[in-house]
């Protein structure tokens, strides 16, 4: 349905300074007004084609994603087996799984499955699957299995075609330093992390790319109501795909991109070319560079001022690895104040978040920063302090709580990692305005793209293995919401177009069947889109996706 005016009648949450409104106008790809029944009405008598919502429903502002792995997410799914728990419970099931997938490919091509963070922990057995049980799939194919990001599980082919040996001295992965496991012997257990951008696999092509993007953003982002995501951005390849998809109106999207320094380019040349990029202006823009100061929980690379528990880590006392230096991170400072560019950091460990703080009081400037994770894991109150001083936005991931915050924080830092998970109470009662992402990438679990299981997580607090997690830190589906809309646009710098429903932004709207506000906690992650619009025109309408 695509109407030049109408409006829109009925329960409309702006998450503006206009609260809840009954009427939203939108002429052209803006919104007009906003106001009360007298509103519609007036508009209505003129013969203003209207749009009412369900009685029990809501009109809201699209959301935004402001921090994904659209790309790789889309192309690890077209081609990966999923053996993500629940889907697969055991070693057996995966195994099983990637047999099958073995046996209708050609020998020497590799066969990809996927799992989640902390796939190790989520399986019954409570490990990886081995090197030697890989093998025991084939010894014809070379197989990893990617477990969310970070660490990666080989077979004996896949660990000679990558040629492991080479990062067994301390060197720079693509999204941390990388770590090779290996056995008894010294030999390479088949256990990898950070390296999973150096494996020798084919890459697609272009269309092959675009076709799974486009496919995956139809499915998990804009039938979910998303119209806004910031793009994590790794290759010229995956560039290519997105402007494939930009150029092709009916997609719906709007991407901001983030050149990941140095997984795209250095860092230096990151920071010319996000200068330079034009793109497609309201689709697809340059908006910062992307840094990873430290690693991932999940492969230990997380540089926190705790040590690690013992039964975790490689050596007593190990606390994770810092990716980046003073020096650096002041250097990458400096480029982003002389060209006024926007920097998002990758902090993982409470160490990696201070020593990002302590490296901008030192900056003599004042410039655009979002920290990835801030405030995921929270040691001090007082810490919040250096948030505001340094006026950065704190990109949060509620659905990390249930992905492994909840359950293994703990299991990694006994007697720390209780306290201080996901504080956003605490966080939001200090008057800082966090945005929420899902950082979404190839072992994300199942829904994690939906916004309203991110909005779920922040209200319900429930862990993978459902247990409730610090529930005092719980916060209403009003301020859920508003991370998720308007601070989220906030953190890709749109939020004066984008992430609430205000005369002269974009007309960017999701009606959903039920009025989030007044459901049960339960209810609130299947909550119902019926319909979202972008720029004005409706892209997306329950049981129409697809046709």
């Amino acid at each position: 349905m695509q109407k030049t005016e109408y409006v829109v009648r009925g329960t409309i949450r702006t998450m503006g300074p206009h609260g809840v409104v009954e009427a939203l106008h939108v002429r052209g790809s803006q919104i007009a007004a906003v106001g009360d029944a007298g509103l519609a009405d007036e508009l209505i008598s003129r013969g203003v084609p209207v749009i009412d919502v369900p009685r029990d429903g809501a009109a809201l502002p699209a959301f935004v994603d402001p921090h994904v792995h659209l790309t790789q997410y889309a192309v690890a799914t077209a081609r990966g087996v999923d053996c993500r728990v629940p889907r697969c419970t055991g070693i057996a099931d995966v195994t099983d799984a990637l047999r099958d997938r073995a046996r209708e490919t050609p020998e020497g091509e590799w066969v990809i499955g996927y799992g989640n963070l902390f796939f190790d922990q989520k399986l019954a057995e409570r490990r990886f699957p081995t090197r030697s049980e890989l093998d025991a799939v084939s010894t014809r194919h070379p197989i990893v299995i990617h477990c969310g990001g970070h660490v990666s599980i080989l077979n004996t082919a896949a660990l000679r075609a990558a040629r492991v040996e080479r990062f067994l001295q301390a060197g720079m992965g693509l999204w941390g330093s990388p770590v090779v496991g290996v056995d008894n012997d010294g030999n390479p257990s088949g256990y990898v992390a950070e390296v999973d951008g150096h494996l020798p696999i084919p890459a697609p092509s272009r269309e092959e790319t675009t076709a799974w993007v486009r496919e995956r953003y139809a499915a998990d982002y804009l039938a979910n109501g998303v119209v806004t995501v910031g793009e994590m951005l790794e290759s010229d390849a995956q560039l290519g795909a997105l402007e494939g998809l930009a150029a092709d109106e009916s997609a719906a999207c709007r991407v901001a991109l983030y050149a990941i320094a140095p997984g795209f380019r250095p860092v230096d040349e990151a920071f010319d070319w996000v200068a330079g990029f034009t793109g497609s202006p309201g689709r697809l823009w340059a908006q910062g560079v992307k840094m990873f100061v430290d690693g991932g929980y999940s492969a230990r690379n997380a540089a926190s001022l705790q040590p690690y528990s013992p039964d975790h880590s490689p050596r007593p006392g190990y606390r994770g690895r810092l990716n980046k230096s003073r020096d650096e991170l002041l250097h990458a400072f400096g480029l982003a104040a002389e060209r006024d560019i926007q920097v998002a950091l990758h902090t993982n460990g409470t160490r990696a978040q201070a020593e990002v703080l302590k490296a901008l009081s030192a900056f003599p400037h004042r410039i655009d920063v979002r920290v990835e994770h801030l405030g995921n894991v929270l040691e001090d109150v007082a810490d919040i302090d250096a948030w505001k001083a340094t006026g950065v936005v704190p990109v949060l991931q509620p659905g990390f709580l249930s992905n492994f915050i909840g359950d293994y924080l703990p299991m990694l830092f006994p007697g720390h990692g209780v306290n201080g998970r996901v504080p956003l109470r605490t966080i939001l009662d200090a008057a800082v305005a966090p945005a929420f992402s899902s950082d979404v990438a190839v072992g994300g679990d199942i829904d994690a793209t939906n916004p309203w299981h991110t909005i779920w997580s922040a209200v319900a607090r429930r862990s993978f293995w459902d247990v409730e997690v610090e529930p005092t830190e719980a916060i209403s589906v009003e301020e859920a919401l508003r991370a998720h809309t308007l601070d989220a646009a906030r953190a890709l710098g749109a939020s004066d177009r984008l992430g609430s429903l205000e005369a002269g932004k974009e007309a960017d709207l999701v009606i959903v069947g039920r009025d989030p506000v007044h459901s049960s906690t339960d209810g609130i992650a299947a909550t119902e889109t019926l319909a979202v619009h972008r720029a004005g025109v409706e892209v997306f309408t329950a049981g129409k996706a697809g046709e």
